[in-house]
């Protein structure tokens, strides 16, 4: 049985309901992490940074999870090339690789073309030489560029692309 002066312990937290009530109604979940994110990327830039700061401040984890759907890998080769040159010079060569496995070719090549002709060409070999890698690899691989990303910029040496961007 729940005791009702409990009630208000657990309601304190939640600063912007103004009424909170125990129901017997089955919790239906609603969206997930892809619904907030498209939501998020629809909002104007100051509302969806504040969303996402104090998301961030909440649950680090779902915030980071609907940051990495909000800043996909194709937006990425959106940036300017030299941004992408700082990226691709900051990232570890086997976790680029990996992420750029499977991209079709108007996403992988802004990546490739901000190599020396030489590296690119070892990039390459290397690509060609990489055995079957396991989707999540690839999806982790690609989170870790875009978390990069996401940290270069804060550092202000990289400019992230406007289109779809919070934080």
């Amino acid at each position: 049985m729940f005791e009702k002066d409990l009630l208000p312990k657990y309601c304190e937290p939640l600063h912007n309901i103004e009424h909170c009530s125990v129901s017997r109604r089955p919790i239906i979940k609603l969206g997930g992490i892809q619904t907030a994110a498209k939501i998020m990327a629809q909002m104007n830039q100051p509302g969806a940074d504040t969303v996402l700061h104090q998301l961030y401040q909440l649950d680090e984890d779902i915030a980071e999870q609907i940051s990495d759907q909000i800043l996909t890998f194709d937006k990425l080769a959106k940036a300017d090339a030299r941004s992408l040159q700082i990226l691709v010079r900051e990232i570890d060569s086997s976790v680029l690789i990996i992420a750029l496995r499977g991209l079709s070719k108007n996403i992988r090549d802004p990546f490739l073309q901000s190599m020396s002709s030489r590296a690119r060409e070892m990039f390459i070999e290397e690509m060609e030489e990489l055995g079957p890698i396991r989707r999540s690899d690839v999806e982790a691989a690609r989170a870790a560029v875009a978390r990069l990303a996401k940290l270069l910029a804060d550092e202000g040496r990289f400019m992230l692309p406007q289109e779809g961007y919070i934080y």
